[in-house]
């Protein structure tokens, strides 16, 4: 992980770095999320929203995955297609672990959605809160 936190000029190394900030971004809130849920709902629901949290993280450890690989060879088949078929890829797996999980017992619904919903939500903060006083071009 240190060679991806590296000072780099390749824009797609930058864009891998600043999905694991946020990756950490995220599970610090999911973790948050769950601890305040193990408090006042009881544990099952603390791992339920673990559990969605953990689908949500599914999204940019992805992403950070697909920008670090495409780094290496500095974007050269990178296009508008392979860019939609990763998205479509994170859509269908992200609804397919969701479905897993919604269909198991050991899980409260609810408490899973809120633990996606709270990825989703550290996610998009990153960008509002995480990121507000950042000059270059990777968030730092």
């Amino acid at each position: 992980m240190a060679f991806l936190l590296s000072v780099s000029s390749n824009s797609l190394a930058a864009a891998a770095r600043q999905s694991l900030r946020i990756l950490l971004w995220q599970a610090l809130w999911i973790g948050v999320l769950a601890a305040i849920f193990a408090v006042t709902l009881g544990m099952r629901a603390a791992l339920s929203a673990l559990a969605g949290g953990g689908i949500g993280l599914v999204w940019t450890v992805y992403m950070a995955w697909v920008l670090f690989k495409h780094s290496l060879t500095h974007g050269m088949r990178m296009s508008a297609v392979s860019f939609l078929a990763g998205w479509l890829f994170k859509v269908v797996v992200t609804l397919s672990l969701l479905l897993v999980v919604l269909r198991s017992r050991m899980f409260a619904p609810l408490a899973v959605l809120a633990g996606l919903f709270g990825s989703m939500v550290a996610y998009w903060a990153w960008f509002v809160f995480g990121n507000k006083y950042a000059s270059d071009a990777d968030g730092k």
